[in-house]
């Protein structure tokens, strides 16, 4: 085979088809999709609206490129976005690594046109996954991805909110937020004003899977950048677009960030599109000043990613996904707990709407880890496969490389019977996860 796979040492499976929920093997098999792909398949597959209008616009218009042409279908979704999420611009790129990194060129510009440039450090946490390019992977907290690419002196430092092992040994009964106050002390030994911004995910994706902050965090982050004269970033590539039961997850703190990136949940699996939303401060300065973004991509704004987008955002409004995603957080959660209560190899669940990681540990009370390399999540997902359940692995984010995670994040538009068998198979595989660990050779 000439096609270059993650990993030569597993064969992956053929996907041949898909439909809502369901993806199709070339050996029959038929798997539900407990994780949306890369939770990225947020409306599942062969949605027909989204389809039908990628295909209109491809036979109308199939490319312009963004110093030459505007277009219709990007100028209509910035529209849509700023209007319905309280932003004054947006920019449309591929992927969300590049995605992180407009965010992050238009922080910098931004400073430069208020005439201070010295402010060029971006400060980000050590739990976060922030893209794959040699630049986003610098300022990612996640370890494993970080190897033999990224200088141990390009790196994040910044604590993660990460309740169930604090690095401060505390609860949030107690805690005071320190996690959050740790901000404060950094910029006192950089000085605020070489730094421009902090970079945060609201709720920490693959990385962490699905770590939520404790309450007042996300309002006390806000409230320290405000203090200091620098912005906040927010990573929603994985959480956007009701996948938390909101519409963006910094919403579950009241609370604005001056740059929001968008991903997964804007292009639903369907065209490589992102999007970059930014304040009106931002834009104001940028165009009252040099009047010029110089950065971009040969596809940026495309119009067919633009089309599927506003498709993608049709369909979220008119079955009013964000809502019903909110609704469906007690039931998951309800699962969830069960599992956490019953069985031995769950140490934590943690999640929103319909994003939710559990937490795979050696030995409960103690929250002890299996070892990095019997890679026990990978395992488990292929595990969870063999029954029909897709599920997302998750791991390296506690000390020394260490921890596992499975992520279960469907489709927001899965139908009810499709969720209660997922949820059905879910606890089969927990259940049976011991015994196949044991005939693994990995022990508890």
């Amino acid at each position: 085979m000439h096609l270059i796979t993650p990993d030569v040492h597993h064969a992956l499976l053929t996907a041949r088809s898909a439909s809502g929920s369901v993806i199709y093997t070339d050996d029959g098999k038929r798997i539900l999709d407990g994780c949306s792909g890369a939770i990225a398949c947020s409306l599942g597959y062969g949605h027909g609206h989204v389809i039908d209008k990628m295909l209109e616009q491809a036979c109308l218009l199939s490319a312009a490129y963004r110093t030459q042409f505007l277009n219709d279908p990007a100028q209509q979704l910035a529209e849509r976005l700023c209007c319905k999420l309280g932003y004054a611009g947006a920019f449309f790129v591929n992927s969300g690594s590049e995605a992180v990194e407009t965010a992050c060129r238009m922080a910098v510009q931004y400073w430069n046109e208020k005439g201070l440039s010295p402010k060029k450090h971006i400060l980000s946490r050590n739990i976060s996954y922030h893209g794959s390019t040699k630049a986003t992977l610098s300022l990612s907290g996640h370890w494993p991805r970080r190897r033999g690419v990224c200088s141990p002196a390009e790196r994040p430092t910044l604590p993660t909110p990460y309740c169930y092992r604090c690095p401060y040994g505390k609860t949030p009964d107690t805690c005071q937020l320190a996690c959050a106050h740790a901000l404060t002390t950094q910029l006192g030994e950089i000085g605020s004003e070489h730094v421009t911004a902090v970079l945060i995910e609201p709720i920490t994706g693959a990385s962490g899977a699905a770590i939520v902050p404790p309450a007042g965090y996300l309002e006390t982050i806000r409230a320290i950048c405000d203090r200091h004269n620098i912005l906040l970033i927010a990573d929603e590539v994985l959480t956007a677009m009701g996948r938390t039961g909101k519409w963006l997850a910094i919403e579950h703190g009241n609370v604005q960030a001056d740059i929001s990136i968008l991903g997964k949940g804007l292009n639903a699996g369907y065209f490589p599109i992102s999007g970059v939303l930014v304040c009106g401060s931002i834009k104001e300065a940028i165009e009252s000043g040099s009047g010029i973004f110089p950065h971009g991509h040969t596809h940026s704004n495309h119009p067919i990613g633009a089309a599927a987008a506003n498709a993608v955002l049709d369909v979220i409004e008119t079955e009013d996904l964000v809502s019903l995603t909110a609704e469906r957080e007690l039931l998951i959660e309800s699962h969830l707990r069960n599992l956490l209560q019953t069985s031995p190899l769950i140490g934590d669940i943690r999640g929103k709407g319909m994003f939710w990681g559990m937490e795979i540990v050696r030995e409960k009370a103690a929250k002890r880890t299996f070892a990095s390399d019997s890679a026990v999540s990978g395992k488990l997902v292929r595990h969870a496969l063999s029954k029909g359940l897709n599920l997302y692995p998750s791991a390296g984010f506690a000390a020394f490389e260490h921890g596992d995670a499975l992520i279960f994040a469907a489709p927001l538009n899965t139908c009810t019977d499709i969720l209660d068998e997922m949820l059905s198979l879910l606890r089969e595989v927990i259940y049976s996860a011991p015994d196949f660990l044991r005939k693994e050779s990995i022990h508890a």
